[in-house]
């Protein structure tokens, strides 16, 4: 019959010679376990033969087929071609490539390099990752600007709780507003996706925006340091019993990061003249800025050690039971962590390598950065006692101007009512008057009731 007598693709594809003089090897079998996107892009391959010159064969890689190539020479996909079943994939620049030596063999073993389609989806696959830590960031930053500008109110409106703690705190929470509307700033570009103009496009701005960043953050670690300074000196060596030192406090505050921040900013601009500065957090000039940073919040932990130690040898000498003396220091403990910034040295390290682990320390430290605002609020003015209580006694003090004006106001004319009507009542009452000589007692009684109703 002619079916029996029609040489199988297989068959045929065997025995085929290149113009190479090699001849390919593929059995019935092997061709037959091929997808059939493999089995058609063999026959293509052919019945487009014989070709002219010395060529690498058609092949199969069991994603795409590569066709035939002339010796000598690199085949390339755009990878978008070759993984379409992919959804989103979002560089069409990157390629898949094999290479044909000039004796018509394909180098490698046979081997497609796909390295930069790898590369974009294992970016892509993480993308979801860097989307939800933008996410946090804006939301975090917004909420604790929402809380910070709330305490910065009740700090600087009610006089009456200014003392030296409270300075330092306003000073913490103004560097802290800084840098969550910068972080703000930063981050909106990336929710709103918005297709005007951004800082992005303007190079002096983008730098100058990163540069304020970077000196927002560094001043609220100095002033975590200055609260580690402050509260260590007040119970340890009293050595500002008469008053504390407000200029070297502003000096290590605002002035030290200002210094640090020229420096990296003008190194930047000599050696990396890049747009937006990309790629800053892989150079080793970010250690001018870096380095200040972590020393001030290993000197808070040394400081918050200290403290804890000396919380728990008072504790002891007092005569609180073991397991209230465990439950404050445990409270105090937390409550300085956030204050004196220890948080961020825990995820100041990025552990590398690639995945989970990196997509949980991402978003992990996204969360502690964005909500520190929220910490500072909530434990240093929302829960102070002072505030609370003052807050409480301007509450009464409004509800009784208010309310309690009201309530005089409506005793004072309920009383005049009262009053009227009983003078009315006595002179309806007040009987006929007699004759003076008959009764002179009731006479002058009436006439004090007529006298008393016309007043």
């Amino acid at each position: 019959m002619e079916e029996e007598n029609k040489a199988s693709p297989a068959s045929s594809y065997h025995s085929e010679e290149t113009n190479t003089g090699l001849e390919t090897s593929l059995s019935d079998d092997e061709f037959l376990n091929l997808s059939p996107k493999g089995q058609k892009c063999l026959q293509e391959f052919l019945n487009s033969l014989p070709l002219e010159g010395v060529y690498c064969n058609a092949t199969w890689d069991s994603l795409y087929c590569w066709p035939a190539t002339k010796a000598g020479t690199t085949v390339n996909e755009s990878c978008t071609t070759v993984f379409s079943d992919v959804p989103d994939f979002r560089d069409p620049d990157a390629l898949a490539f094999r290479e044909c030596d000039r004796s018509g063999s394909w180098l490698w073993g046979d081997w497609t390099n796909y390295s930069q389609c790898l590369n974009v989806i294992e970016h892509q696959a993480t993308s979801w990752v860097v989307d939800s830590v933008r996410y946090i960031i804006f939301l975090g930053a917004l909420l604790s600007l929402v809380t910070l500008t709330i305490t910065i109110f009740i700090f600087t409106y009610y006089r009456t709780l200014e003392c030296d703690r409270l300075r330092v705190h306003r000073n913490l929470v103004v560097s802290l507003i800084i840098h969550f509307l910068v972080m703000v700033v930063l981050s909106e570009p990336f929710i709103s996706h918005r297709q005007t103009r951004t800082y992005r496009d303007v190079d002096w701005l983008c730098k100058t925006l990163l540069a304020l960043r970077m000196y927002a953050q560094m001043a609220s670690i100095n002033w975590m340091f200055v609260e580690g300074l402050f509260l260590h000196s007040r119970l340890t060596c009293n050595v500002f019993d008469s008053g504390a030192p407000f200029t070297l406090y502003y000096i290590i505050g605002w002035g030290a990061p200002l210094v640090f921040i020229l420096a990296w900013a003008t190194t930047m601009s000599l050696r990396y003249p890049v747009h937006c500065w990309q790629g800053y957090g892989g150079l080793l000039y970010v250690w001018i800025l870096v380095a200040p940073m972590v020393t001030a919040l290993m000197i808070n932990l040394v400081f918050l050690v200290n403290i804890i130690r000396i919380l728990v040898t008072k504790l002891r000498a007092s005569d609180a039971v073991e397991t209230t003396q465990v439950r404050k220091a445990i409270r105090a403990t937390a409550v300085l962590f956030p204050l004196l910034g220890i948080t961020n040295l825990l995820f100041s390290v990025n552990p590398g390598g690639k995945g989970d682990l990196e997509g949980a320390y991402m978003l992990t430290n996204a969360l502690l950065q964005s909500s520190q605002g929220v910490f500072v609020s909530v434990l240093y003015c929302f829960m102070s006692s002072d505030v609370r209580e003052l807050l409480r006694k301007r509450w009464r003090q409004h509800r009784t101007r208010r309310f309690g004006y009201a309530a005089a106001n409506h005793r004072h004319k309920s009383t005049r009512s009262t009053f009227v009507l009983e003078n009315s009542v006595s002179v309806r009452t007040t009987p006929r008057l007699p004759d003076t000589h008959d009764h002179p007692v009731t006479h002058t009684l009436s006439n004090h009731a007529i006298q008393t109703s016309v007043v």
